[in-house]
């Protein structure tokens, strides 16, 4: 079986660091920040090469064939059905059934995101994600003519075949139990619900104010991310990985331009670099997917830009924050060192992805009134909401996010 990978969209989560709504604003001097941050997303749909929607478990809907029959007996069995397939005319690439199956992914993130103003125009910051995820699937078989044409030639008295055509009746029905008897023998955990907690991949990042203007700002960012999070398991289909198990180098530019001394448009430019690595990697192909090596390979994901432009307006006097924008996100394909060139083709293959989201912003900031006197707590609340319009090879979801900043 193929592995139903969600693992765009853990990874497009694993980035709390950068959020849609960016702006120049940096700390003062001195000053912290902790930025508690929600995430949560779901989806059962994703989208293909084409941007056409698709169950997620779409790699599991899969046909089983004459030869997958055959593949599983041995001796006379196998001759007696070979010789019955050579009478009738079938072939082995002829079908008896139709594996079908569902998958809903869920995620939660909580994303406590640390930041110092080292100077007046340099903030740092780190972040490290905690993960609670869960995949719920159901699997299922049904039969189609060719099994009927089966089980009908076995039972035929001509045939005196009645205990094989019993035998390959209860192998049809049992399809399911049969399939993961087959991944426990490859090594595989059998298709069920997951769901795992832990931390994600640890980012760093500097930004500089460069440009301080009334009317126009910019800023410089950059950082890393660290591998400190789970990467997918090569023996569990259904897992969701907690990070990607290489470094990454990420570099950004932000401008704001201010339309009015409570509006802005704001625009930002991001590229992650991600540094090869390696990982235990099962050697499957469009052919074979379960009875296949398992060797370390080297990789490299392909890099990410994302950009984005919105209006974000802020009213001091009352706190009022809101903002209306628009993300776009672009990963290119992935490669892998290895000489077994099917294999190369079916990993390599719909790794290049693309989504573009609208997205909407509603927040508090008590800043002004706490330096008035009017409130004890210097804090920021928001919730922000991103939909996704159009996309490619990428899961088919939307995202609520909260953030809870507290100055000190």
């Amino acid at each position: 079986m193929k592995r139903i990978t969600v693992m765009c969209l853990a990874m497009w989560v694993t980035s709390p660091i950068v959020q849609a709504f960016e702006s120049t604003k940096v700390l003062p001097k001195g000053i912290r920040n902790l930025n508690l941050r929600t995430i949560y997303t779901q989806t059962s749909t994703k989208t293909n090469k084409d941007g056409n929607i698709e169950p997620l478990a779409e790699p599991l809907w899969k046909p089983l064939r004459f030869r997958n029959i055959l593949s599983s007996e041995t001796g006379l069995k196998k001759k007696q059905l070979q010789a019955l397939m050579l009478q009738q005319g079938w072939s082995e690439e002829d079908t008896v059934g139709d594996f079908y199956a569902e998958l809903e992914a869920q995620i939660n993130v909580w994303a406590p995101i640390f930041a110092f103003g080292v100077s007046e125009r340099v903030t740092l910051a780190a972040a490290l994600p905690v993960y609670s995820a869960s995949t719920d699937i159901q699997v299922g078989f049904r039969t189609n003519e060719g099994a009927d044409n089966f089980i009908g030639a076995l039972t035929d008295p001509a045939m005196s075949n009645n205990k094989s055509a019993i035998e390959a009746a209860e192998k049809l029905q049992n399809a399911i139990p049969r399939l993961n008897e087959k991944l426990l023998d490859n090594s595989y955990d059998p298709l069920e619900k997951w769901n795992g907690t832990g931390i994600g991949d640890l980012t760093l990042l500097a930004k500089y104010l460069a440009v301080d203007g009334e009317i126009f700002k910019a800023a410089l960012s950059g950082g890393v991310t660290i591998p400190t999070g789970d990467t997918e398991n090569p023996d569990i289909l259904t897992d969701l990985p907690f990070g990607d198990g290489q470094w990454d180098i990420i570099s950004q530019l932000t401008f704001d331009q201010f339309i009015t001394s409570n509006l802005m448009l704001n625009q930002f430019y991001k590229y992650t670099y991600q540094a090869p690595g390696n990982k235990p990697t099962r050697l499957k192909t469009g052919d074979e997917t379960i009875e296949v090596e398992l060797v370390d390979l080297d990789y490299k994901l392909g890099d990410k830009v994302d950009a984005g432009v919105s209006l974000q307006y802020e009213q001091p006097g009352t706190g009022i924050q809101a903002g209306l924008g628009l993300l776009a996100y672009r990963k290119f394909g992935d490669r892998y060192e290895t000489d077994d060139l099917p294999a190369k083709d079916e990993l390599q293959r719909a790794t290049a992805h693309e989504a573009n989201y609208w997205q909407a912003k509603l927040g508090y900031s008590s800043l002004e009134a706490f330096r008035r006197g009017e409130i004890a707590v210097p804090l920021m609340a928001s919730i922000e909401y991103r939909k996704q319009t159009t996309s490619r090879n990428v899961p088919r979801t939307d995202f609520t996010q909260v953030d809870i900043r507290l100055f000190f």
